[in-house]
C-alpha cells in the first residue's frame, strides 16, 4: 500500500505516483500485469510520486517565507464607488472580501482610509502551475506578489524555482493595452522578428501579460513560435507582468497551499472593466498593492525587476558582460510615451515600430528631424493625425508636456531606432532590435577598442553570425589578434563553429591565443553533463596534493596534467604525458585569493601545438565542426584522425546510455574513414 501522501499526489500525476491498478486497456497484456505487480516497479512509482511531493513542498516553504500579498485591514465604505456588489470600501474590494477584523476596525475607528497604514502583507496565497481551459495544453507559472517585493526574490523565484535559464537579452514591450488593428504585413514581420530575436539570443520577452493589445500581439508570436519549434531550447519565455487586482477570475487562482495546476477561464464577455490573463505567455507575475480595479500598479516592481536583471552577468562564456535590455513599442498612448521616455532616460535603448499607430507613429515622423522643427505646432499636427478619434482630450498644458517629452526623446537618437518596415532591406525587425543594441553599446562612452569588444561579445552571446559579419567586421575596422580572445574563448566553450571560423579568418593566431592559461580556462568550463567532465572531476578528486591548503579543497580547478591522465586512460598507458605535471613542491598553501591565478602560475610558457591541443579538446567534448577546424588547421591529419577514432570509441564504450554510445560511434567511424582516405 502507498503512504496517504502518495495517495494524495495522484491527481497531480497518476503514472509517477504509481496508480498502475486502474488500468483496464491492457489487461491482456501478460507481460504488462508482471510490471504491474513488481514490488519495485511500484517502489519506484512512489518514489517518484514523493520527490514531486517534496518539491513541491519545498517550493511551497520557500514561496510562504519569502513572497506576500496585500490585504486591507481597515473597512471604510467609499462614497465614489458603484455598489451594486454591495457596500465597497476605499481599497475597491467589496464588503465580502474583507476579514471579520477589518470590517470591526472600520465599524470601531472613525478615520480616513490610507494605504500606508491600513494595508498589511502577509503571505502570498496566489502560486503554482496555471491550465487555460479550452486552450490544449497551454499552461504555465504563476505568482502574486506585493508590490514591495524585491527584485532579488523575484529573479531568484524565476531562475531557481521556475527553472528559466539566464536571458542573454531583456525585452520589454510596450504599447497600447487595448486592441489595435496591425496591417497583415506588419503583423507578420513582427511576429517573426521578435520570435528570431527572442530565439537566436536566449532572450526573455516582458509585458503587460493581458489578453489584449500589444500583449496578445506577443502572445500570439509565442504561439506560433511554440507550435512550429520542434526543441525544448527554442521555446520562448514571455513573462506577463500585471496588476492582480484587475484580473477577471482571480479567484480561481487562490490557494494557501499553491494550485498545481489552477484552472483558469478566460472570459471576456464578462470581464467588465477588468482584464483577462493571455494564455500563451508562459509565466505570469502578479503584482498586489492591495486595491482592487486599479491598473499600472506593477509599473514600479517591473521597472526594478528590469533594471536589476540588466545588471545580472550572462553565462560563463560571457562573463563580465551585463544583460542588455532593449524596449520595444507598438502603438500606445501616454503611458507609453512616459514609459519610452523613462526608459531611454535610464540609458535603455528603444525601438519603435513606424506604422503601428498612435505614439509609436508621433515619434517616428519626429525621429529624423532636426530639434529645430519638433515645435509645439508640429506635435500637435500629429495628435490631431493619429489621435484623431481624441485629439479634443488634449489640453493646451497636455501638447506643451508631449513636446518636451518628444524633444527629450529625440535628443537620445543613440538610443532611438525607428522600425520602418516598407524600407528597402529593412524587413528585419531581430535586426533593427540588435542593430539598436550596438548602437547603444558604441555611445556609451567607452574607448573605440572597448565598444567594438563588447559588441563583438553580444553577438557571440546571442550567436547572431550575420550580425557580426554584417555590422561588426566592416572594411574600416582593423583588429588585431588579441583584439579577438575573449570572443574567441566565448565562441569555443559557446560551441559556436561559425564565430571560430570568422575570427581565423580575422586574424585570430591560434600560437598567440592557446596560451596553457587559456587551455585551462577552456577544460574548466566544460559542460558538467559531459562525460569528459565525470572522468576529469574523478581524476581531480582521486588526486592527493598535501601541499595545497584544505580550505581549496572544496574548490580545485582542472589542471593540464589531469588532461594528460584522462588521455591515458582512453589512448593506452604506453602514451607519453602530453601535459607535464608542474612542480610545486615549494608551495606551502594557497589563499583564497590567489585561487583565480593558480593556472597561471603553475603553467608558464607556450604550446608546442595549438591546433593538436583544441583538436583533443573539441573531440573530448564531442564538438564534431569545432574539432574540423582544428583538423583542417594541424600538420598530421592521419594522425588526428587515429587519435580521434580511439578516444571516441573508449569514451562510448564506458558510457550506458546507448544514444550517446551510437553518437560517439558514428562520429568514430567517420575519424576512421579519414585517416584510411587520407
Amino acid at each position: 500500500m502507498f503512504s496517504s501522501e502518495v495517495q494524495n499526489i495522484n491527481r497531480i500525476s497518476p503514472l509517477e505516483a504509481g496508480n498502475y491498478s486502474q488500468s483496464r486497456t491492457l489487461h491482456n497484456n501478460e507481460m504488462l500485469n508482471t510490471i504491474r505487480r513488481s514490488a519495485s516497479f511500484l517502489k519506484r512509482g512512489e518514489n517518484s510520486a514523493k520527490l514531486i511531493y517534496e518539491e513541491q513542498d519545498h517550493f511551497r516553504k520557500w514561496i510562504q517565507e519569502n513572497v506576500s500579498k496585500k490585504c486591507c485591514t481597515h473597512f471604510v465604505e467609499s462614497e465614489s464607488t458603484a455598489k451594486a456588489m454591495g457596500p465597497v470600501c476605499e481599497c475597491g474590494y467589496p464588503r465580502s472580501c474583507h476579514s471579520e477584523e477589518a470590517l470591526q476596525a472600520g465599524r470601531l475607528q472613525n478615520e480616513k482610509w490610507s494605504n500606508t497604514k491600513h494595508l498589511q502583507q502577509l503571505p502570498t496565497d496566489a502560486f503554482g502551475d496555471i491550465a487555460f481551459e479550452g486552450q490544449g495544453q497551454k499552461s504555465g507559472k504563476y505568482v502574486r506578489v506585493s508590490n514591495n517585493t524585491a527584485p532579488v526574490t523575484l529573479y531568484q523565484l524565476m531562475t531557481k524555482y521556475w527553472g528559466l535559464n539566464p536571458p542573454r537579452l531583456l525585452i520589454s514591450v510596450t504599447g497600447g493595452a487595448k486592441n489595435f488593428h496591425l496591417k497583415p504585413d506588419l503583423k507578420f514581420m513582427f511576429r517573426r522578428g521578435l520570435i528570431k530575436v527572442a530565439q537566436s539570443t536566449g532572450a526573455w520577452i516582458i509585458t503587460g501579460g493581458s489578453f489584449a493589445g500589444v500583449m496578445k500581439y506577443v502572445g500570439e508570436a509565442v504561439r506560433h513560435c511554440n507550435m512550429t519549434s520542434n526543441y525544448k531550447e527554442k521555446q520562448i519565455v514571455a513573462i506577463g507582468i500585471a496588476s492582480w487586482g484587475i484580473v477577471h477570475n482571480r479567484d480561481s487562482l487562490v490557494d494557501v497551499q499553491g494550485k498545481f495546476p489552477a484552472t483558469y477561464y478566460i472570459d471576456e464577455a464578462n470581464q467588465g472593466k477588468l482584464s483577462c490573463l493571455d494564455h500563451n505567455h508562459t509565466h505570469f507575475i502578479l503584482v498586489d498593492d492591495g486595491t482592487h480595479g486599479h491598473y499600472g500598479v506593477e509599473i514600479s516592481l517591473r521597472t526594478q525587476l528590469e533594471k536589476y536583471i540588466s545588471k545580472q552577468r550572462m553565462g560563463t562564456e560571457d562573463a563580465g558582460l551585463e544583460i542588455p535590455i532593449v524596449c520595444v513599442a507598438l502603438e500606445g498612448g501616454p503611458g507609453t510615451l512616459n514609459t519610452i521616455h523613462s526608459a531611454m532616460g535610464n540609458g535603455t535603448p528603444c525601438v519603435i515600430v513606424e506604422g503601428s499607430g498612435r505614439v509609436a507613429d508621433v515619434l517616428a515622423g519626429a525621429a529624423d528631424l532636426p530639434m529645430a522643427q519638433i515645435t509645439i505646432s508640429f506635435i500637435q499636427k500629429q495628435l490631431r493625425t493619429f489621435f484623431a478619434d481624441c485629439y479634443s482630450m488634449f489640453s493646451e498644458r497636455d501638447i506643451i508636456l508631449w513636446t518636451k517629452k518628444i524633444q527629450d526623446i529625440i535628443r537620445m537618437r543613440e538610443l532611438l531606432t525607428v522600425f520602418r518596415a516598407n524600407t528597402s532591406g529593412n524587413d528585419d525587425l531581430d535586426v533593427a532590435i540588435l542593430q539598436a543594441l550596438l548602437k547603444a553599446s558604441s555611445s556609451s562612452g567607452h574607448q573605440w577598442q572597448e565598444n567594438l569588444d563588447h559588441q563583438l561579445q553580444l553577438a557571440v552571446a546571442w550567436n547572431r553570425l550575420d550580425i557580426a559579419k554584417s555590422h561588426i567586421f566592416t572594411d574600416d575596422k582593423q583588429w588585431k589578434s588579441s583584439h579577438l580572445h575573449q570572443a574567441t574563448f566565448a565562441a569555443l566553450v559557446g560551441n559556436k563553429p561559425g564565430f571560430v571560423e570568422l575570427f581565423l579568418e580575422n586574424g585570430v593566431n591560434l600560437s598567440e591565443f592557446l596560451s596553457p592559461r587559456m587551455l585551462v580556462r577552456l577544460y574548466n568550463n566544460i559542460p558538467h553533463y559531459t562525460p569528459l567532465y565525470k572522468k576529469l572531476r574523478k581524476v581531480v578528486d582521486g588526486e592527493k596534493q598535501p601541499q595545497i591548503s584544505d580550505k581549496l579543497e572544496k574548490k580545485r580547478n582542472v589542471l593540464l596534467h589531469h588532461i594528460s591522465v584522462v588521455l591515458q586512460e582512453l589512448l593506452g598507458e604506453f602514451m607519453e604525458p602530453l601535459y607535464k605535471q608542474p612542480n610545486i613542491s615549494f608551495r606551502k598553501s594557497f589563499n583564497m585569493t590567489s585561487i583565480n591565478r593558480q593556472p597561471d602560475e603553475l603553467y608558464e610558457g607556450t604550446l608546442e601545438d595549438p591546433e593538436r591541443d583544441l583538436f583533443i579538446w573539441a573531440i573530448l567534448l564531442k564538438r564534431k565542426n569545432l574539432a574540423s577546424i582544428f583538423w583542417v588547421q594541424g600538420m598530421d591529419s592521419i594522425a588526428a584522425s587515429l587519435v580521434a577514432c580511439k578516444i571516441l570509441k573508449k569514451i562510448s564504450s564506458d558510457e550506458n546510455d546507448t544514444d550517446l554510445y551510437e553518437e560517439m560511434e558514428e562520429l568514430a567511424q567517420e575519424y576512421e574513414d579519414q585517416a584510411v582516405a587520407w
